[in-house]
């Protein structure tokens, strides 16, 4: 079979681009399918064959082609659970192509993952739950934690030593056909004549207020504990009874 994976991070415009594709009916059906939310699938009882096999079933259209966007967080979530790199998988068993999908503006994107965090709505079709607030903490979190992540795509496929391609959203966001012919090509399909979405750009003027609130911030705001994600460990029982007996310590950043 022929696939490919965007890798990126959540605000990107990975799912714009992915409802793009997955319009054209012969370009997959891109999508989270590694969030268990999106798959549905019980991997405490599903062999890593099964899995893999399933997940490859659900993002895939009629031709055969399948397409599939991966945050890191989901990646590593899979090897938690199974102990087996997904995409090195992906690629030994299908002509997979890798497309390293990211976002220059790091700010912009990281006040958009703050208020879609807070509000629940990460398309603008989807009702808001709550108000958005301004967060200065939050907002650095989100910050760190994107430049963390394209930062571990790009080692991560240094290391792998593997082609893929990278684009740019803003490169892309007045005219995605460069990255929609990228990917027809290797599926080996036709560009679809029409290209066509129900999503829409969240942003308005509370983006702006919040940048210059936060370029105001920055100089006094307290970007070390704005990073350090320490206090996250999950609340479960066992992990109570580990700090407390010494065996599981919430070390600081950056120690090796």
């Amino acid at each position: 079979m022929r696939g490919y994976l965007i890798l990126s991070e959540a605000r990107s415009g990975s799912s714009w681009l992915s409802t793009l594709l997955g319009n054209s009916g012969e370009m997959g059906l891109p999508a989270e399918w590694l969030a268990p939310k999106a798959h549905q699938l019980d991997a405490k009882t599903l062999p890593f064959e099964a899995f893999f096999a399933e997940i490859i079933r659900k993002c895939s259209t009629a031709n055969g082609a399948f397409g599939m966007k991966i945050f890191p967080n989901q990646l590593f979530v899979t090897q938690e659970r199974y102990g087996r790199d997904f995409i090195r998988h992906c690629l030994a068993e299908h002509e997979t192509a890798l497309v390293f999908l990211r976002r220059r503006d790091t700010l912009r994107q990281a006040i958009s993952f703050a208020r879609a965090r807070q509000t629940r709505a990460f398309a603008a079709h989807h009702g808001a739950k709550a108000e958005p607030r301004y967060d200065f903490e939050q907002i650095a979190r989100c910050f760190f934690y994107i430049r963390e992540s394209y930062n571990f795509w790009q080692t991560y496929l240094d290391l792998l030593a593997v082609p893929f391609t990278e684009f740019a959203y803003e490169d892309l966001a007045g005219d995605p056909h460069p990255f929609i012919a990228h990917v027809a090509e290797h599926l080996g399909v036709g560009i679809p004549a029409r290209i066509e979405t129900r999503m829409a750009v969240q942003r308005d003027g509370m983006t702006e207020e919040w940048i210059a609130r936060f370029n105001d911030d920055c100089r006094s705001g307290d970007l070390l504990r704005a990073y350090d994600r320490r206090e996250h460990i999950p609340g479960k029982m066992r992990n109570f009874a580990k700090l407390a007996t010494g065996k599981l310590e919430p070390r600081y950043p950056f120690a090796f």
